[in-house]
């Protein structure tokens, strides 16, 4: 595996997951690839197809969600090609919107190179039941 193209892959994930503790819109369109294939879904949601919806939708969240601490942990990368996979458990720390702790979802993320940037073409997202304590914050001061 080319680390130096993982490590790109890396980068942009870790800015996907930025954009959305910021709420930072202008962040997570750069970070997309505006295709009609996008492909993205949200925890409960149904599948959103298009650049267009999918922007809609983060517009929507960002601007309800407001600032929400959210890592990864868990987090696995494989290269095919010009295309990366990336799987990791998104950790969303709720307890100053909803006071219910910390909240887990399991994220697989689809990026695409498009000429020497790697932008994402899909991001599926799905709850996982309240098992266990999620992985300590490692941005957390406590």
């Amino acid at each position: 595996m080319d680390d130096a193209l993982l490590a790109a892959v890396l980068a942009v994930h870790t800015n996907f997951y930025t954009a959305l503790s910021l709420a930072d819109l202008a962040l997570m369109q750069r970070l997309w690839l505006a295709s009609p294939d996008a492909v993205c879904v949200h925890p409960g949601w149904p599948a959103l197809h298009g650049w267009e919806a999918i922007r809609d939708s983060w517009r929507g969240i960002f601007e309800n969600q407001g600032v929400v601490r959210i890592w990864p942990t868990a987090v696995q990368a494989r290269l095919y090609g010009q295309t990366a996979e990336v799987n990791c458990l998104e950790n969303i720390d709720m307890t100053g919107v909803r006071g219910t702790g910390v909240l887990q979802t399991r994220a697989t993320n689809v990026l695409r190179l498009v000429e020497r940037d790697w932008k994402f073409l899909e991001h599926h997202a799905v709850s996982l039941p309240s098992t266990s304590p999620p992985p300590r914050d490692p941005f957390s001061t406590n």
